[in-house]
């Protein structure tokens, strides 16, 4: 792969909102339930005929067929493999050997796809077992992708009669290098007048924000905080984390948006110019979203959560893993509550308010870390003995 799948995995949260089921889009061939974990989109994915796979659905994997994570599940498929390939993401780390199988058959709903490859590459560190993979281009080149989070759906529709809705807000796409879809945005930042952006679209990419400071521009304002950004293909991703005043895109404006700000050497993972950076999935799921490649338009409407607070964690804890099954403590931020408490790196975290961390799914998890003045009681492992922390949470952005 010349251009390669980037995962920046955050820690923030998607609300599970329930609703009327909608019914699909005119021009729908093919619509299939999906759900959200982390702010990622997973759409069910057979392979040969096989059980579905959970896939990630990435704008910002722009790489034909589908990539697999290695494991017995994988390997079951019996695939053949006819090269090998190098997968390199965020972080700084080395790029991964990947085992690439042409001519695949693939379904989703009622489409199936032939000649596609799949791509298996080993799991990356830190990410979610529960994601089987990666699906992105193959998709978005074949058909106009509507996303309804509300409703928990994905419509695949037919790419040359698909129209938007008259309510809708649409932004004009650029494609470069015919893979990766970028747009015209305006940044404010502190005092400071607004930015014109070039900035891609990922919806891969948990956060809503991500800031590359090129020559002076789109600095961390005051108030930010250095903190591990998130988690990519090829590692950890450093920088710091603020929030702009406002953020514009087309007739959508957004206020008071946290912003990720990395440092030089992350701000283009697997090596792409990302220009001015990119917009996440913590923006995007606050519409119904249409990826319009063929018409090189994003097609918006107002979602339930369109009008919600941007939040982060509130805690200072990183985790080792964002698949909070496994709940070593990586990191404590300085002079955050949970450092107040005297938490500390390689900790475990066993229970949280008394219920065990396995009974939370790691929404909920997340979820009880965002509560501006709450009171949170953890029970933590160290050095085989237990202890419990009671840290009250405040905004540390």
């Amino acid at each position: 792969m010349k251009n390669t799948h980037t995962l920046l995995l955050a820690l923030t949260l998607v609300a599970s909102a329930s609703a009327i089921k909608a019914a699909p889009a005119p021009g729908t061939l093919a619509s299939v339930p999906i759900t959200v974990e982390g702010n990622h989109i997973r759409i069910p994915v057979s392979v040969n005929g096989s059980q579905p796979f959970s896939l990630v659905l990435d704008t910002g994997m722009p790489a034909p067929g589908i990539m697999l994570y290695d494991n017995d599940r994988t390997a079951a498929l019996g695939l053949k493999f006819g090269s090998t390939d190098q997968v390199q993401g965020g972080g700084k780390g080395p790029a991964m050997t990947a085992q690439v199988a042409s001519g695949q058959h693939i379904a989703i709903g009622d489409v199936s796809l032939s000649g596609v490859q799949v791509t298996v590459l080993p799991p990356p560190h830190g990410f979610p077992s529960t994601a089987a993979g990666v699906i992105g281009l193959e998709l978005f080149s074949r058909f106009a992708v509507r996303i309804d989070i509300d409703n928990h759906t994905l419509d695949l529709l037919d790419k040359d009669s698909y129209q938007p809705p008259a309510s809708a807000s649409v932004i004009p796409l650029r494609m470069e290098h015919g893979v990766f879809p970028f747009i015209d945005a305006r940044v404010t930042i502190g005092d400071g007048p607004a930015e014109p952006v070039n900035i891609a679209v990922d919806l891969g990419a948990s956060h809503s924000l991500w800031l590359n400071q090129r020559k002076g521009r789109l600095t961390a304002p005051p108030g930010s905080i250095r903190t591990p950004l998130g988690r990519g293909v090829s590692g950890r991703i450093e920088g710091s984390l603020g929030r702009v005043q406002k953020f514009e895109m087309g007739d959508v404006t957004f206020e008071h948006v946290i912003a990720l700000f990395p440092d030089a050497d992350y701000q283009n993972p697997g090596h792409f110019d990302f220009k001015d950076g990119f917009i996440g999935a913590e923006l995007l799921t606050r519409f119904v979203v249409t990826f319009d490649y063929a018409s090189k338009r994003m097609v918006l409407v107002r979602g339930q959560r369109f009008d919600e607070p941007f939040e982060t964690d509130m805690s200072g804890l990183t985790f080792a893993s964002m698949d909070l099954a496994r709940r070593s403590i990586d990191g404590v931020l300085p002079g955050s509550p949970a450092e107040t408490a005297g938490i500390t790196a390689g900790d475990i975290l066993i229970a949280v308010n008394g219920k065990p961390t396995e009974s939370y799914n790691p929404d909920e998890l997340r979820k009880l870390f965002k509560q501006d003045g709450a009171e949170v009681r953890l029970t933590l492992e160290r050095n085989g003995a237990q202890m419990e922390k009671t840290i009250k949470l405040r905004r540390l952005v």
